[in-house]
């Protein structure tokens, strides 16, 4: 990690902060620039010198996120002894060395698909089969209804400890849904009636042991057949049960399993995949997000509880590579081989122009009030899409393995003739926001992209988060980290 320091001056001897940029890095030279890091429109890579009472930063709300809260990155410094003057002389020192020291880490790798099923094409659209694919890591997580009885039941083995819960999981309201469970805390052993005989002395695949006998434990490579109105539903689970004092305890489940398959529509290899909730209060599995994204990049990682450009909200009609389609997917339980087919009718909406500046733009998902998802991967330049009124839900850009995005980045009107213009991607630029309160000085880092849009990391390396260090001349005052949140 390289650092720098403010040099002192004659004329301004109050403090300088100098940020140590670990995490959030930039190379700012075209011709220097770092293999796969992204632009940020800058010649030669400096210190960046801002007084605190100079400029106009602005201030940009930090975006919202799916499952976790990563927002701002946030230090405070409170400087105790010295005069107003002196700290609103203090001067912002920003080290910006290269992107690629983010080492984005892989979150998620499926494991390798099955024989992929043949498509069906016709002028009207075509037809896809979806396998069922498992995954190592967990794709949604939800908690899960627990009913808790204090009688054993009347078939269960030995259970030699103090520290036994029973009850049943409810996946739903019906009660066909319901699971028993024995969880033995002390041991750390949970019994699951897989065949829902409550019987717990023949489901030999229905016992599962955690690594921590702590409070919460978790239960991996479960699998369950979810009985529903078009027939049992195979899932891949984990089961993460927590008791913090008495008699109550909360479960949550994770999702790891979902259905995918390569889809051909015009051309051009896709993956495309279906996530199926797992609360069956209708009868059926509700679809939450789709999967899509260039079969070449079908072993790219990915992670769904953070965010990923990936995935997008299950909706019934969708555009993307130039075109617009309806879906209608069903399940076919088909014994030893479920799996979905999915319709594809291609629909001919009136389209409209955009017009998109910015750099490094790997994907946008927008929303139409109407219920469609439009993607435009790689948009540059003029692109045409459906007419109507749209909330641009992420911005997305990639280069290399680095990726940021931006959510919820506001509105776009697709009229026709007359083009629309979204201004969003890079160049990004590194900035800091001072602001004094009494005797602190409080400083928000923010990346920046075109149009003043604030960007962040998918998946932030909490463990080396940005840091800063303060000096009086050659005096170090003090230093510390940001933090995230």
């Amino acid at each position: 990690m390289k650092r720098g320091r403010m040099k002192a001056t004659e004329s301004l001897p109050s403090p300088s902060f100098c940020i140590v940029h670990s995490y959030f890095c930039l190379p700012q030279s075209r011709g220097r620039a770092v293999p796969d890091s992204l632009d940020t429109g800058n010649a030669g890579w400096d210190y960046l010198f801002m007084k605190s009472e100079d400029g106009s930063w602005p201030t940009v709300p930090p975006a919202a996120v799916r499952h976790v809260s990563v927002g701002r990155s946030l230090a405070s410094l409170v400087l105790k002894g010295l005069g107003r003057g002196a700290r609103r002389g203090a001067i912002v020192s920003v080290v910006l060395p290269a992107w690629l020291a983010l080492g984005v880490a892989a979150e998620l790798a499926a494991n390798a698909a099955p024989a992929e099923p043949v498509v069906a094409a016709s002028a009207a659209g075509y037809t896809a089969e979806l396998n069922f694919q498992e995954t190592d890591e967990v794709l949604i997580s939800r908690p899960i209804g627990i009913k808790l009885q204090s009688v054993p039941f009347p078939k269960e083995p030995a259970l030699p400890g103090q520290n036994v819960f029973r009850g049943s999981l409810l996946w739903g309201q019906r009660p066909e849904l319901a699971l028993a469970f024995i969880w033995d805390k002390g041991r750390g052993r949970l019994w699951l009636d897989l065949n829902r005989n409550r019987d717990f002395t023949d489901d030999p695949k229905g016992v599962f042991a955690s690594v921590s006998r702590d409070n919460s434990q978790c239960f991996t490579n479960i699998h369950l057949v979810l009985p529903t109105a078009t027939g049992g539903r195979p899932v891949r689970l984990q089961l993460t049960f927590n008791s913090y004092g008495g008699a109550n305890i909360n479960v949550y489940a994770g999702l790891s399993s979902f259905w995918q398959g390569r889809i051909n529509p015009h051309g051009r290899e896709w993956q495309f995949g279906l996530v199926e909730g797992f609360q069956a209060d209708s009868g059926s599995l509700p679809l939450e997000y789709v999967l899509l994204r260039a079969w070449a990049e079908r072993q790219r990682p990915f992670n769904l509880l953070t965010w990923t450009p990936d995935f997008y909200n299950y909706t019934k009609s969708v555009f993307f590579d130039g075109r617009a389609y309806e879906l209608d997917c069903r399940y076919e339980p088909g014994g030893e081989a479920p799996k979905y087919r999915v319709a594809f009718k291609e629909l001919a909406p009136k389209l409209g122009e955009l017009q998109v500046t910015g750099t490094d733009l790997h994907r946008l998902i927008l929303t139409a009030k109407s219920g469609m998802t439009v993607l435009l991967d790689d948009p540059s330049g003029t692109v045409k899409l459906p007419t109507g009124s749209y909330s641009v839900d992420e911005v997305w850009l990639r280069k290399g393995e680095v990726e940021v995005m931006r959510l919820h980045a506001g509105r776009v009107t697709v009229e026709a003739p007359r083009p629309a213009t979204l201004v969003a991607g890079g160049p990004l630029t590194n900035s800091v926001e001072v602001r004094s309160a009494r005797e602190a000085l409080y400083l928000n880092y923010k990346l920046l992209g075109a149009g003043g849009g604030a960007y962040q990391f998918p998946r932030p390396d909490y463990e080396h988060p940005p840091e800063f260090a303060v000096f009086q001349g050659t005096h170090r005052l003090g230093g510390d980290k940001f933090r995230f949140g």
